[in-house]
Order: C-alpha cells, then structure tokens, then sequence
C-alpha cells in the first residue's frame, strides 16, 4: 500500500487566494472561472502517488461560459418574478427537474478534465440514473419524513372520537414507520448515488467498481443518531447541573447580607444571571463542536466502507485510515482559526484539510503499478484525443 501525499502549503496558497479574492471584487465576480481554475490546478498538481501527480485541464473559459448560463439563468428568475409572479414557481421546478442533468454534466466535465500521470479520467454513467438517484430518491426520502406523519396528524383526529384510544397509538406508529422509512430511503440514496458515481468513473480505459450494501449506510446512520442523542443528552444534563448549582447560589444571600453589601438580593440575581448565561454560550458551543465530532464520525465510517469495497480494473484496491478525531480535531480548529483571523486563515485551513484526507488514503499500488500506468499511457495515445473538446463547458457551477 503506498500512500498519497500533498505537497501544497498554506502560505503558498495564500498567494492565490488573496489574488482570486481580489480580482473577483474587482470584475464583480466575472473572474470567477478563472479564480475556480486557479485553485483547482494548485490542489490538483500538489496531489501525488508515487512521484506522479495530478492535473486539472479546465480553462477559465470553459467554465465562463456555463457561469454566464448560470448567470442568465438566475436574472431571468429574478425578472420573471417581478413581472410575473406566478412564474417564478414554474421556473423553481424546472431548475429542480434540471438538478440530475445538472449533476451528470458536472460530473463528466470534471472527470474529463482530470488527469493522473498523463492518463485522463472519465465518467461513463447514464443520464436515466441520475433522474433516479438525483430525484426521485430524494422525493421518497422527502416524503418518508413530512408526508406520513402529516397525514397521520390530519386523518387520526378525524375519527378521534370514533377510536379515542388508539388515536395516540396510530399517531405514534407512523411516527416510528416514518422514521424507519426516512433512515431506509437516506441509506438507500447515499449507497445508490455512491455505486453510480464509482461505477461510472474510468482512468483511461480503466473502471472503476463497488458494492455496496444499503445495510452498511443504515447501520452507519443509526449510530451517529444514536451518538448524537447521548452527546446531546449529556451536554443538556450538565448544562442543566451548572445552572441548578447556580440557583442554590440564593443561599449566599445572607453572607452578603452580612457582609453589609447594599442590595443583596439584586446582586445575587445578576451573578445567577450572569451564570446562566455563560453555562448556555458553553452549551452551545460544546454543541458545535459535538456537531463536528457527528460530522466526522459519518464521514470517516462511510469513507472507510467504500474505500475498502472500491476496486480499480479489479486489480488496484484503495483504503481509508482517516479517524474521525483527527477529522474532528481540523474541523473545529479550522472554524476558530477562520473565525479568529476574520477569514484570512481560509488558505491554511483548506490545506490542511486536503493533507489529511490525502495522507489517510492508501493504495495498493502492487508491484506492476508502473507497468499498469504506462499501459493506460500508451493506450490513451492509441486512441488520440479526438473527444478532448467534447465536453468543453461547466455547467454546474458551485456543485
């Protein structure tokens, strides 16, 4: 197994990103493509396996042209909305119907435009599955967490008087079945638009493969939830102590009573207050950094399963040593840090985000990895670069 590296740094980074901040300001965001460009080329080209590194082959002017559809787009909203309101309506679900196409043509334009040693990448899935996984699954996981319980809300009070007995028990049936539901089907999207997204990647004349199990994603999900009502359990309960504890503070009212303290009553109120508080900004903030932990805990456990189940040519294997405490750890540094430096901090903390995720991935490169490359090598020159333009516009910009 050998292991990827980034050779990038943040000071480095800071250079461009300070430039593509300003030059964005500049031109009212028209320098956009370029500045995405820019900040591609640099990760891409400080990420390396074995001496070789990637590459990213967009221009600025490829991606311009699907910014300015993405542009027009939006004005055109914003004037059919002032002009004529119920239009406005119809373009939102025409641009919800679009998402899929949206996301397929994203997906083989930035495949496309990626290289490893010379080698391009490629995407080959098919548009009807994305419809699928891109629509109507999110629709059913939609629907499993509103629809049922709102109907369930509307009909059982309707036939309360009826079965009054049962009207909690049916109530709380659908609730359970919702939420099984809801889980079922957010396990169900992330293992399908996982397997379609993998399956459907090339390198070269290479393929890519998974299989992955709905199962897997469920048990995942159930434990952050499972982890996030123990976090948030015991980050309430001591929250809960430090203000109880702060209340049996009325009983120092007879010490500053003694000590001839003008007011006594009133100066234990504020410092009850006052205490009280500071123990909900602690909470809070201990429930943004709970937050992270969650975060990375799914992140890093799904990252792990798929990794360990992907397969390049059925040959070259790949892992994930990412732990969700050092996941944790760069997500909420990296929030103070940005926060603290007012934003400046954003080059460092993206830095140090992709040498994580890229030295926690392993691959088994094998004894024939040099000999396997140079295949794909030769076998892109045998078929030339007659599709290189084919796909040569951006059009999900932001995705």
């Amino acid at each position: 197994m050998k292991q990827l590296t980034f050779e990038g740094n943040g000071s480095e980074y800071f250079k461009i990103w300070i430039v593509n901040i300003l030059l964005i300001t500049i031109t009212l965001g028209l320098y956009y493509p370029w500045a995405k460009v820019r900040n591609q080329r640099y990760f891409y080209g400080n990420s390396a396996l074995e001496g070789r590194n990637f590459d990213y082959h967009a221009t600025g002017k490829q991606l311009f042209v699907g910014y300015l559809i993405a542009m027009a787009l939006f004005l055109v909203y914003v004037i059919v909305g002032e002009i004529f309101p119920l239009g406005a309506p119809v373009l939102l679900v025409v641009l919800f119907l679009a998402i899929p196409w949206i996301i397929w043509r994203s997906v083989m334009f930035n495949m496309r435009m990626t290289s490893f040693s010379n080698v391009r990448f490629g995407f080959s899935g098919k548009l009807g599955l994305a419809y699928i996984n891109f629509l109507l699954l999110p629709l059913l996981f939609f629907v499993s967490i509103y629809v049922l319980p709102i109907a369930a809300a509307i009909i059982v009070p309707m036939y309360k008087g009826s079965m009054p007995a049962y009207a909690g028990v049916l109530i709380a049936i659908a609730v359970i079945l919702s939420m099984a539901l809801a889980v079922y089907f957010f396990a169900l999207m992330q293992k399908r638009n996982t397997s379609y997204l993998i399956n459907g990647y090339r390198y070269g004349q290479g393929e890519f493969s998974t299989e992955l199990r709905t199962g897997a994603f469920a048990k995942i999900t159930l434990k952050t939830f499972g982890l996030s009502l123990l976090t948030f359990t015991v980050v309430m309960m001591l929250v809960g102590t430090a203000v109880a504890l702060m209340g049996l503070g009325g009983g120092f009212t007879d010490l500053a009573q003694m000590g001839n303290v003008e007011n006594p009553e009133e100066l234990i109120g504020e410092l009850l207050a006052g205490g009280a508080v500071v123990a909900v900004v602690i909470g809070y903030i201990s429930m943004i950094f709970v937050g992270f932990f969650l975060m990375a805990y799914m992140q890093t456990r799904q990252r792990t399963y798929i990794l360990e189940n992907t397969l390049l040519d059925n040959k070259i294997a790949f892992i994930s040593s990412l732990k969700a405490r050092s996941l944790a750890w760069i997500m909420g540094s990296n929030f103070l840090l940005i926060i603290l430096t007012l934003g400046l901090a954003t080059p460092w903390a993206k830095v140090r985000v992709a040498r994580l995720m890229l030295e926690n991935t392993y691959v088994d490169v094998g004894d024939g990895f040099d000999q396997y490359v140079t295949q794909k090598q030769e076998e892109q020159s045998s078929l030339g670069e007659q599709i290189g333009d084919a796909f040569d516009v951006d059009i999900g910009v932001g995705i």
